[in-house]
């Protein structure tokens, strides 16, 4: 008897020891602290890291920031100086907060900002960025798909009549194999698979520990979280010499060492693949054009000011760009008629090193964005 006393006390002890760690974890979790947060990739993280992310956008979509939103020329830019989250933060005092990374393609563009319909005004100011080759997307890696749709952007998005088709046939055509992890109501969805429920288990039981510990980490000073609080923008916008920018991109892209004979790509990136490839083979798929259009009129029923980038494709080290021309004529038609303001970079005559691979953009062609957003937005 004394023993089995002696063991319930042992358990009932560490059970308390276990509350005292996980309670005030999830106590200051609650109450959210509005950082500011110039680039986010995803809305992958602990329950915590994930509402900050949401009080962020939601923040600067109500007016407080231009917001920018794009794919993986978001993400792959951070060391850019003229990369519009740094340029407009650092150098212009205009606050920006970039939302992109791999396969953000139109349709998570659409359900992202679907999402955050409610703060989205007459106030708002954004940026989208579409890629040609997102037009092309069948469907996303299902990795990258729960990265941006954890419960608290999934489960609001399926009460929206317009989003939820989109939500459901993605999750009526992936496969097993594929996935890393999946939140109850996207479960409820694809499927009750035994694998797929222990996947899940074990990435939210991660996630609590690491909201653990990174609170603990944070209240004993060892790794203090950092003070992000929202800038206040410059009073007055002084317009920059566009051509002095312009000038410094060239100085700082030298680096990269593009050339005709490095098919005006970064060298180390051409030295990995010295020819040039073969530009989608496979056709359109007809839901990217509609979650385009989708996001267009999204924006303009609730009264936003929004401009739209095409992204430049490097004709030099991609065969047959010119199969996207009667995409992006449908692109522009629709823009046209809504009467939206755009710069389609594609259908522009190109600036050789516009591109440090085949898509993605270098120094100089994000001056040519800045210059068309701070224009668009102080005029």
């Amino acid at each position: 008897m004394k023993i089995k006393n002696t063991l319930c006390l042992h358990i009932l002890m560490a059970l308390l020891a276990v509350l005292v760690l996980c309670v005030p974890a999830l106590v200051t979790g609650l109450f959210t602290p509005l950082t500011f947060q110039p680039l986010i990739k995803s809305m992958d993280g602990t329950a915590k890291e994930q509402s900050e992310k949401i009080a962020t956008i939601s923040h600067a979509l109500q007016g407080n920031a231009l917001f920018f939103l794009g794919a993986s020329e978001v993400s792959t830019s951070e060391d850019e100086h003229y990369a519009v989250y740094n340029y407009f933060n650092k150098q212009l005092h205009q606050p920006v907060v970039a939302y992109g990374d791999s396969y953000v393609d139109n349709i998570t563009q659409f359900l992202l900002l679907s999402r955050f319909k409610n703060d989205i005004n007459a106030n708002s100011k954004i940026v989208l960025l579409f890629a040609p080759d997102s037009f092309y997307f069948d469907t996303i890696p299902p990795a990258i798909f729960a990265d941006h749709f954890p419960a608290a952007i999934f489960n609001p998005l399926m009460a929206d009549e317009k989003a939820r088709p989109f939500l459901v046939n993605y999750l009526h055509h992936i496969d097993e194999e594929d996935i890393s992890h999946l939140t109850l109501g996207e479960m409820k969805i694809y499927g009750w698979r035994p694998k797929v429920i222990w996947q899940s288990i074990n990435y939210e039981f991660a996630n609590f520990c690491t909201l653990v510990k990174n609170h603990w980490l944070a209240w004993l000073r060892i790794a203090p979280e950092p003070h992000r609080p929202w800038p206040a923008p410059a009073d007055k916008y002084a317009a920059p010499d566009w051509n002095e920018q312009l000038a410094h991109a060239r100085v700082l892209n030298q680096v990269r060492q593009q050339s005709a004979a490095t098919l005006w790509m970064d060298k180390s990136v051409y030295e990995d693949g010295k020819t040039a490839e073969e530009w989608y083979e496979t056709p359109v798929v007809n839901r990217q054009m509609e979650a385009f259009k989708a996001t267009i009129d999204l924006l303009k029923s609730h009264h936003a000011q929004f401009v739209v980038i095409v992204d430049p494709l490097n004709p030099w080290a991609l065969k047959n760009t010119q199969k996207f021309q009667p995409v992006d004529r449908q692109v522009r038609a629709y823009l046209e008629q809504n009467q939206v303001r755009y710069f389609d970079m594609y259908a522009q005559p190109y600036q050789n090193g516009w591109n440090w691979d085949r898509l993605h953009p270098t120094e100089l062609a994000w001056v040519a964005m800045d210059r068309f957003i701070a224009e668009s937005f102080t005029r």
